[in-house]
């Protein structure tokens, strides 16, 4: 578990999962106080292994966080993306996903609650590089009050040389208030 509680200011962070063949790690980080933080995760998922990314955005209601998670998927692998993000003034992630060998999947899965005046957006790109590789993908948001707002913009970019993929995206939403 990896936490990053913001005091007031600006931070940056950058935070590197590299995870050898045939591993497997769960990583969670948990984002919780006031900032304006922008911040990079780049997972490297090697032939075989099996990684998991938590991360958890419940910052108080003045923060910003900007965010990119970068997956790379080597032969066979496994990876699952869990987004949960429930505060902050201003969120926005960028997951992606790249399969650098063929047999890799891919499920990630996100859940977002927006409250007055909040902006909580998601903008995903799985990019099919690599032959018989799966992706699922799950998003749910909700939001409530007055200028509650969330976002989610789901791409999948597969290449000619990706024969056999199969994907899947889903988007639902629930709106709790006129």
């Amino acid at each position: 578990v990896l936490r990053f509680h913001g005091t007031g200011g600006t931070s940056y962070g950058h935070v590197v999962v590299d995870v050898k063949p045939f591993g497997k790690a769960v990583v969670v980080l948990d984002h919780t106080g006031t900032a304006t933080h922008a911040g990079g995760v780049e997972v490297r998922v090697g032939d075989s292994a099996d990684v998991t990314l938590v991360s958890l955005q419940d910052w108080d209601d003045d923060a910003v966080h900007l965010g990119a998670q970068a997956a790379r998927l080597g032969r066979d692998a496994r990876y699952k993306s869990v987004v949960v993000t429930l505060g902050g003034n201003l969120v926005r992630l960028n997951p992606t996903v790249e399969y650098a060998g063929p047999g890799g999947s891919a499920e990630l899965l996100g859940l977002a609650f927006a409250d007055a005046g909040q902006h909580l957006e998601h903008r995903l790109l799985v990019t099919h590089t690599a032959p018989s590789c799966q992706s699922r993908v799950t998003y749910k948001s909700a939001a409530q009050g007055v200028d509650a707002h969330t976002v989610w913009i789901g791409d999948v970019a597969i290449r000619p040389e990706a024969t056999g993929t199969d994907t899947y995206e889903l988007n639902r939403n629930l709106l709790l208030s006129d």
